[in-house]
C-alpha cells in the first residue's frame, strides 16, 4: 500500500504544478517552429505557436456568448499544454449521448468526441488530433444566458481540478451550455464505498483528497461544495476532485445564499456564516468517517431542519467500531465544531504523506494495512427524504433564532450557579467570622 500511496501522491504533486518548469533547459524542439524550447512530445509546443495558431482561428467560431468567448480566448492564449486547452466543441462533433446521473445543478453525460484532443504531428509539423475518446458532458440547468461571474468560477475549476476540461458545447435543444471533460469510468467515490472491500483503497483516496485540497488551499481558495459525491475515481485508480466553484445555479445573484448536502455542511455555514476553508475540513472529517462506514453520513435521516439543528448542537456521525484510534482522533478534529480547532488541509496532507512514509511503524500499519473494512450496522437503504444533491438551504434565520434563545438559557443558567456559588462563598465566610474560638 505504502508504494502505491507515494506513487499516487507524487502523480497528484506533478500533475497540479506547472508541468513545463522541467523542460526549460535547452535540448528540446517545438513541434511546429523547431526552435529548442520544450519537451518532444506531442502535447507540448511553445507559447508563441499557441497564441499564433489560436489567434487566427478566433473569427473562425463563436459560442454565441460574448463572455464564453472570451473566457475560450484567454484560457487559450495562456497555456502551452495541449492537456490544458479549452475549445468551443460543436455540438454535432459528439456522438452516443447518454445520460449518467443528475446533479443539483446539472446533468451528467456521456459521449463519443470525434475529434478528440489537439496535438502536434511532428513529421509534417502540423497540429493534429487524437481522434475519437470517450467524454463527460455536464450539462449546466438554466445556463442559456450564462453570465462572466460564473466564468470565473469555472476557470478556477480550470486552473486548479485535476478533472481536464477540454472544451464548451451547448445543447441545441434546451440551449444549455455544456463542460465537455474527461470521463471519469469508475465514478464518484460515493457510489463506490460498497465496492471498495479494503482499508488501504479506501486510505489511498484519501490521501490523495488531502493532497488536492491542500494545493487548492494554498491558493487562497475554499472548494465550497466538498464531499464524496465530488471525489471521482478513474480506471487506473487515480482520484480527482471535481466541481470547484460550480455546485451552486449558474445564474446565482446572492453569493450569501448556502448551497450544499446538509451532511457535509460545517455547523458554522448553516448558521449563515460565510464558507471557508475550514468549511472544506470539516466536509472532509464526514467523508473520513464514509471510508470506515462504507455508507453515506446521516443516510438514515432526513435532510431537514430538525438535522441542521441537531448538527448545530454537535451531532456527528456514530464512530464505527474497529477505527483506528490516531483516525478517529483526526476525524474529530477535522469536525469540531469550533473552526479554529480543526486542521488545515496542508497539515492533513502532511499527516497523510507521513503515514505513508512511515508504513512499517505499527499503529499506521494496522491503519493502512489491506484488510477488509471493520463490520457496520449503518443502514445501506437511504432515506427517503436524505438528499445527497446540492441545493439551496434556508435554515439560518431560524437556527440563530432557537440557538441563540438555548445559549442565551445555558449562559444564564451557568451565571446563576456561578452566582449561587459565590452567595454561599460569602455565607460561609460570614460562618468563618461568627465562629467562637475555643
Amino acid at each position: 500500500m505504502s508504494k502505491k500511496f507515494n506513487k499516487n501522491f507524487k502523480n497528484l504533486r506533478n500533475n497540479s504544478s506547472n508541468t513545463l518548469s522541467k523542460y526549460k533547459h535547452k535540448g528540446y524542439k517545438c513541434g511546429l517552429c523547431s526552435e529548442y524550447k520544450l519537451p518532444n512530445n506531442k502535447y507540448y509546443f511553445c507559447k508563441d505557436c499557441f497564441r499564433e495558431r489560436f489567434q487566427q482561428n478566433f473569427d473562425k467560431w463563436t459560442s454565441g456568448n460574448k463572455y464564453v468567448d472570451k473566457f475560450i480566448q484567454e484560457t487559450q492564449l495562456k497555456v502551452r499544454n495541449c492537456n490544458k486547452i479549452i475549445e468551443w466543441i460543436p455540438y454535432n462533433r459528439l456522438r452516443d449521448i447518454k445520460y449518467l446521473t443528475k446533479g443539483g445543478f446539472s446533468t451528467i453525460y456521456r459521449a463519443i468526441w470525434l475529434d478528440g484532443m489537439i496535438s502536434i504531428n511532428h513529421t509534417k509539423k502540423i497540429w493534429d488530433r487524437d481522434g475519437e475518446m470517450s467524454v463527460a458532458l455536464k450539462s449546466l440547468n438554466n445556463s442559456s444566458n450564462i453570465n462572466g461571474n460564473f466564468l470565473n468560477e469555472l476557470k478556477n475549476h480550470w486552473h486548479y481540478s485535476t478533472v481536464q476540461i477540454y472544451g464548451i458545447t451547448q445543447d441545441p435543444e434546451t440551449l444549455n451550455y455544456m463542460i465537455v471533460m474527461r470521463l471519469m469510468c469508475k465514478g464518484s467515490l460515493r457510489s463506490n464505498l460498497t465496492t471498495i472491500k479494503y482499508i488501504d483503497e479506501k486510505y489511498t483516496g484519501l490521501s490523495i483528497a488531502a493532497a488536492a485540497l491542500s494545493i487548492l488551499h494554498k491558493c487562497n481558495l475554499a472548494h465550497g461544495d466538498f464531499h464524496s459525491g465530488n471525489i471521482l475515481l478513474d480506471d487506473d485508480c487515480s482520484t480527482h476532485i471535481s466541481d470547484f466553484g460550480l455546485s451552486r445555479p449558474v445564474n446565482q445573484t446572492n453569493l450569501n445564499e448556502i448551497y450544499g448536502i446538509i451532511p457535509y455542511i460545517a455547523p458554522e455555514v448553516l448558521r449563515g456564516k460565510p464558507y471557508t476553508k475550514a468549511a472544506d475540513i470539516y466536509s472532509f472529517g464526514i467523508i473520513m468517517w464514509e471510508l470506515t462506514s462504507g455508507v453515506p453520513a446521516f443516510n438514515d435521516r432526513s435532510h431537514d431542519f430538525i438535522l441542521s439543528l441537531e448538527i448545530c448542537e454537535g451531532l456527528r456521525p456514530k464512530i464505527v467500531e474497529g477505527t483506528s484510534p490516531i483516525y478517529k482522533r483526526l476525524m474529530k478534529k477535522c469536525w469540531d465544531s469550533d473552526p479554529n480547532k480543526r486542521p488545515t488541509a496542508n497539515e492533513l496532507s502532511e499527516i497523510f504523506s507521513f503515514w505513508g512514509s512511515y508504513y512499517n511503524d505499527y499503529p499506521i500499519k494496522r491503519l493502512c494495512e489491506r484488510k477488509p473494512i471493520p463490520s457496520n450496522e449503518s443502514i445501506t437503504k437511504n432515506h427517503p427524504l436524505s438528499c445527497y444533491t446540492s441545493r439551496k438551504i434556508d435554515y439560518s434565520a431560524k437556527l440563530n433564532e432557537i440557538l441563540s434563545k438555548k445559549e442565551l438559557s445555558t449562559k444564564y443558567i451557568i451565571d446563576e450557579e456561578k452566582g449561587f456559588n459565590n452567595e454561599m462563598t460569602l455565607l460561609s465566610e460570614s460562618f468563618e467570622d461568627c465562629k467562637i474560638s475555643d
